[in-house]
C-alpha cells in the first residue's frame, strides 16, 4: 500500500496507461482505511471528496466494481479525479 504520506504528484500515472491506473488504484485499501466494505462504499458513493483519502478511496473502490463487472469505466473516474488528486498533492497550505 502507497500510504498518502508518501505519494507526490510524479508518481500519479496518466489515465492511458490503464494497468498503472488500476496498480495505482489498489495501491489504497479502502476497506481497510474504512473498516468494512459497506463504510467504503458508502464513502465512494458519497463523493465527499474532502481528503486525499476520499479521492483515493472512490478511486479504489471504482477500480474494484470494474474488476468485478470485467470492464474499464474506473478510467473515467480516474480521469475526473486525477486533477484533484494532483491539486490535493501540490496544496501545501
Amino acid at each position: 500500500m502507497l500510504e498518502d504520506k508518501d505519494l507526490i504528484a510524479d508518481l500519479l500515472p496518466d489515465v492511458s496507461d490503464r494497468n498503472a491506473a488500476f496498480k495505482f488504484a489498489m495501491s489504497f485499501d479502502g476497506y481497510k482505511h474504512y473498516g468494512s466494505f459497506e463504510k467504503c462504499a458508502d464513502a465512494a458513493k458519497s463523493k465527499e471528496r474532502a481528503t486525499l483519502a476520499d479521492l483515493r478511496n472512490e478511486l479504489f473502490f471504482e477500480a474494484r466494481a470494474s474488476r468485478h463487472r470485467g470492464d474499464d469505466d474506473f478510467l473515467l473516474v480516474y480521469s475526473e479525479l486525477l486533477p484533484l488528486i494532483r491539486a490535493r498533492l501540490l496544496d501545501t497550505t
